[in-house]
């Protein structure tokens, strides 16, 4: 997966947009994809911004953790028993 543009650069093009470009114009202008642009402008319409979304990061353990107790318990009794 790529990294995400940075925040000055949609600013940028969505302040072109803001000022009369098309989205496409902005996206040509800018040197990305149209797709980017459209995509920025409209999650600034929903969200009231375009800031990327964080990237990578833990997306299971809150899934273990929510089991600690019982596993710790678990491990614990097996580590008795021998």
């Amino acid at each position: 997966m790529g990294h995400p543009l940075s925040c000055d650069l949609r600013d940028r093009a969505l302040a072109a947009v803001d000022a009369g470009l098309s989205r496409r114009g902005a996206a040509e202008r800018f040197g990305v994809s149209a797709a980017s642009v459209i995509r920025w402008d409209q999650l600034r319409r929903l969200q009231g911004h375009a800031r990327p979304k964080p990237q990578g990061g833990d997306k299971t353990s809150h899934r273990i953790e929510a089991h600690a107790e019982v596993i710790l318990r678990l491990c614990g009794s097996s580590r008795t028993s021998r």
